[in-house]
This record gives C-alpha cells, sequence and structure tokens, in this order.
C-alpha cells in the first residue's frame, strides 16, 4: 500500500500546482510532480534533483536523448518516456511561446492524468481540473545557459550524415560516427548535434545538402553557428551584447563572459564556468574569434553569399517583400558579425546572381523580395556547383 505520508504530499504538490502556487513552478517541483505519475510509492524529489544536476535545467532534461536519461540511476524506460512526451508536446507550442511557459504547458497537459496507470486516479485532481484554477502567471527566466558547445564536432560530422532520415536514425548514425571512445558521451553529443543543427525537431535536408556542398569551408561554419543561435539564444544574446559593444577593441576578456552571465542568472550559479567556455568554443569553432588564456579576439567579418543566401532565406522562410531594416536589425544577423556595411552590397549581389528577384530603395522605403524558399535555394547552390 502506498505510504500515507507519501500519498498525502503527492496530493498537496499536485494541489499546488493546479493552484498556482509560485513554488510548484520551480524546475525540481516540475520533475518531482512528472516522476510521480511514472514513479509510485516512492520519493521522486531526489531524483528530480539528480536529473537536475545532470542536466543543469528542466529544458536540458527534457531534451536529453532516452537513452541518455535512461542511464541515470532511477529512470527506467517508463519515466524516460513520460519525459519524451512532455518534450515533444512542448515542441507542438508556437516557437514565440517557447521556454518555460511551454514547458508548463506540457507539464499540465500531461500531469491531470495518471500515466503510470500503478495508483489510482486522483479524483479530488480530476474534479480540481474541470473547475476554473487560479494559475499564476509564469515568471520568464532569462534564456537558458549550455553545455558543452558540440559545435566543432557538428561542424565536422554534418557533411557525412545521409541526407534522408528521421532525428532517431540521424541520432543512431551520431552514435556510431563520432570520435569519443565513450558510448554514453557520443549518445550525449548526437542528441547535443540534432538539438542544436535541426532546432525545429526534424532533420531538414536543406542544411545536410548545404554541409556536403561546403565541407570544411567557411560558409559551412556560418550555417553551423547560425542554427547554434536559433536552438540556444544565448549564444545570439552574448554576441550582440558583449562583443559588438567592444568591436572597436576587437577584444574581451574570459572574465567579461563570466561576468556576464552572472549578471542573468546570478553570479554563483554552479553552470557559469561550464557556459562561459562553451561560449568562448562556440565562437572559436565557428571562426568569430580567437582564443588566448584570458581573452578573445574578434572583429567584423565579410560577408559570403552561399552562408547569406541560407540565412536570409531561414530568418524570411516565405517568398514575399520584406523590409531591408528588418534584416539588418535582425539579432541573428547581428549574431553573425557579419559587416554590416556588407549586407546592402550583398543583397545587390544576390540580385545580379538571380537568387532575390528585387531590391527597391524609393525615398524612406527600402525592401527587398525574395522569390524561393531554402530549400531551393540550396538546390540553386548545388545546382551551381556551391557557387552563388
Amino acid at each position: 500500500m502506498v505510504d500515507n505520508n507519501k500519498s498525502g504530499h503527492r496530493e498537496r504538490i499536485r494541489q499546488r500546482f493546479l493552484l498556482g502556487d509560485e513554488n510548484s513552478r520551480t524546475d525540481e517541483a516540475l520533475l518531482e510532480l512528472l516522476l510521480s505519475y511514472s514513479i509510485p510509492q516512492k520519493d521522486v524529489q531526489p531524483l528530480a534533483q539528480k536529473l537536475l544536476t545532470e542536466y543543469r535545467d528542466i529544458s536540458g532534461v527534457l531534451s536529453a536523448p532516452a537513452e541518455s536519461l535512461c542511464r541515470v540511476t532511477g529512470i527506467k524506460s517508463n519515466s524516460a518516456v513520460l519525459l519524451k512526451l512532455v518534450d515533444y508536446i512542448r515542441r507542438l507550442v508556437p516557437q514565440e511561446k517557447s521556454g518555460p511557459a511551454s514547458i508548463l504547458t506540457a507539464v499540465r497537459q500531461v500531469s491531470l492524468f495518471d500515466l503510470s496507470k500503478t495508483e489510482p486516479a486522483d479524483k479530488s485532481v480530476c474534479e480540481a481540473s474541470e473547475a476554473k484554477v487560479a494559475v499564476a502567471p509564469v515568471k520568464r527566466r532569462a534564456t537558458q545557459m549550455f553545455s558543452p558547445s558540440a559545435l566543432k564536432e557538428a561542424i565536422a560530422i554534418l557533411p557525412t550524415v545521409p541526407q534522408s532520415g528521421s532525428a532517431d536514425e540521424v541520432r543512431a548514425f551520431l552514435r556510431s560516427h563520432l570520435h569519443f571512445n565513450s558510448e554514453g558521451t557520443r549518445t550525449d553529443y548526437a542528441g547535443y548535434i540534432v538539438k542544436r543543427m535541426f532546432p525545429q525537431g526534424s532533420i531538414d535536408a536543406p542544411l545536410l545538402t548545404f554541409a556536403s556542398l561546403f565541407e570544411g569551408k567557411r560558409e559551412l561554419r556560418d550555417t553551423c553557428f547560425y542554427r547554434f543561435c536559433k536552438s540556444e539564444p544565448l549564444m545570439a544574446d552574448a554576441v550582440v551584447d558583449l562583443l559588438l559593444p567592444a568591436i572597436g577593441v576587437g577584444i574581451i576578456t574570459r572574465e567579461a563572459v563570466r561576468t556576464y552571465l552572472g549578471e542573468k542568472f546570478g553570479p554563483s550559479h554552479k553552470y557559469i564556468p561550464k557556459c562561459a567556455q562553451a561560449i568562448v568554443e562556440t565562437l572559436v569553432a565557428a571562426n568569430l574569434a580567437t582564443s588566448e588564456k584570458q581573452a578573445i579576439a574578434f572583429a567584423y567579418r565579410d560577408i559570403l553569399l552561399p552562408s547569406f543566401a541560407f540565412v536570409l532565406h531561414s530568418e524570411f522562410a516565405e517568398p514575399g517583400m520584406y523590409d531591408i531594416s528588418k534584416l539588418e536589425e535582425s539579432r541573428a544577423v547581428k549574431a553573425m558579425l557579419w559587416n554590416p556595411d556588407r549586407i546592402l552590397p550583398s543583397l545587390y549581389e544576390l540580385r545580379n546572381q538571380g537568387i532575390i528577384s528585387k531590391i527597391s530603395e524609393i525615398d524612406n522605403i527600402r525592401q527587398f523580395t525574395t522569390k524561393w524558399k531554402l530549400e531551393e535555394v540550396v538546390q540553386h547552390l548545388a545546382n551551381a556547383g556551391g557557387r552563388a
């Protein structure tokens, strides 16, 4: 029989969640609530703490591959499936609602039901779910930290990935072909690469085709860094907030990166050193910066047309007319450290090459018109042998 104290505790954490208790919105509380549905008759709070220690935060736990989760003592297939189910549900939420809010949405959809079928459904919880529930507004946290980088490995291996297959098949390929000796490390890095290179959750042919066209070249490093920033917005934040203000000097200290993270997440956060190191490694892997022991050096870069075309048609996915200022002010474009004086000339060059339709600069109206989607742009580059 379920211990009455544990049973009462589980009902209390469910009720607190439904009633909008702010303390029920912490990463630990959310994980504890989730795990209570897949692991009956056991205190799951220590397991929730262990998962957060292993994967940094709830987003990291949900994004982790099922195989990696199952290697954590206490996590069986039933719990791994539940966590991946919530991960899948949160990916269905529109991108502008992503982050902690979408995780709460996913948890709320799952947590009203007993998925384990080993513990009787809680009638009071079911009745509460049918009533008007006072849910406290979600406080958005800063962009999540990340570690390790894995960008260097992604750039090296993407040209070898088969250009057809599901996310699971690509993960299996990566697990078999990454250079690490440890199977566990290969599994973890396979998850990092898939998550960061394919942030929409599905494997897309344009990136893999682009990777095969530009293996070992800066164009591929550019596009991989762009995808990284879309998956890990903190990376773009660090470039725009830290590097761009210092572009005239061209150097910042590593300590400045740690201080920046401390201001966003709290100076005592235990993952700051690892995340700071991952940011520097990402900049170096993308060739945006060079690194010394105490500092990193950087400067504006020339724009290469193939990677510019890839980023342009990713940011403006549907053919149509767009304001040039939207491109110039795009945070993702700024994060590329492309020379801003070269953006407009590069647009004209894409027009001259027939990749975009036209550019209009009449009085205060500055617009460009695209005619292709990303896959068509990459196919054009392939037909042209990698030339824009």
